[in-house]
């Protein structure tokens, strides 16, 4: 059985804004130098109305250094994500080139 839900234009365009400050972006640097071997930043970031709402978390250690916006419960969350994606991670950030970044 099917719903179907009558909405304004004003309403769907609501609709669609939530729905982009609900999406969470995920970045990450290629392999850095750290004081204990190689670190890789990962960064999360989501819009909000009030600007951004930003988590960087260090790998391997799973480490919050810095965060704004997210509560505990979503900082444990991004941190439980790491852990499962952390290989793959691991493996594209092998595939950065920093040096040859920095030359451009």
């Amino acid at each position: 059985m099917m719903t179907h839900i009558n909405m304004n234009e004003k309403e769907a365009k609501h609709l669609k804004k939530e729905a982009e400050l609900l999406k969470i972006t995920m970045t990450h640097t290629g392999l850095l130098s750290g004081k204990k071997g190689k670190v890789i930043h990962v960064c999360f970031e989501r819009k909000t109305l009030k600007g951004r709402d930003y988590a960087e978390i260090v790998l391997p250690s799973r480490k919050v250094v810095n965060s704004k916006g997210f509560d505990d419960g979503e900082l444990a969350q991004l941190v439980l994500y790491l852990k499962g994606q952390e290989k793959s991670i691991i493996k594209n950030a092998k595939q950065i080139n920093h040096d040859l970044i920095f030359k451009l």
